[in-house]
């Protein structure tokens, strides 16, 4: 018996500092919200005096008390996306890194849409049009991004990259800052 009254003092204990669960979804209405799935159902979006927001009600899974100001999210026909605290969605068909979304580097982040890529702010607002053929992540040993013209993009699968074309620096404000070697040369000479 001492046993049994150990182990219910220890259940009774563990139970107690886990405390309640919180919830990780949000039903409202017909439209149920879970903040662990990459994706937003179309029923969580409204269009509000001509723009796109993530419905208030789902608002609290992903900026409880965080200083975050904006999260990445997957909308129907805008791919990832970023919307602020609000529930503004600000920046659409953000470019896919490591399984998320791109992350902002100096304010801005990598987007693509039908084929041509370029580089937005927060705000949403296009620092570099869409006029690349392909722009990888920031570089940070650069300072910049690398960016091409007249490459395509290639798959194994799992990974992607581009090959071919032309390439060139972009600065931390997205200005060219010059010629590039052709990431895949360099990489397979050795000299990056």
């Amino acid at each position: 018996m001492a046993s049994l009254s150990r182990l219910s003092f220890l259940t009774i204990f563990v139970v107690g500092i886990a405390g309640p669960a919180i919830s990780q979804v949000v039903r409202h209405g017909d439209c149920s919200v879970d903040a662990e799935i990459w994706s937003l159902p179309k029923c969580a979006l409204e269009a509000r005096n001509g723009h796109l927001y993530v419905a208030k009600p789902y608002l609290t899974l992903f900026f409880p008390a965080e200083k975050a100001r904006l999260v990445g999210k997957i909308i129907p026909n805008g791919g990832w996306s970023y919307f602020n605290r609000r529930g503004l969605v600000v920046v659409q068909n953000v470019a896919n890194f490591d399984n998320g979304p791109s992350p902002f580097h100096h304010g801005l982040v990598r987007v693509s849409r039908n084929g041509k890529w370029g580089l937005a702010d927060a705000g949403g607002q296009f620092i570099v049009l869409l006029t690349y053929d392909g722009i990888l992540e920031y570089d940070n040993s650069h300072k910049g991004w690398l960016v091409c013209k007249g490459c395509r993009s290639a798959s194994d699968g799992e990974h992607g990259w581009f090959e071919g074309g032309d390439w060139y620096w972009l600065d931390r404000h997205g200005k060219v800052a010059g010629k590039a070697e052709n990431p895949m040369t360099a990489h397979r000479s050795g000299s990056q």
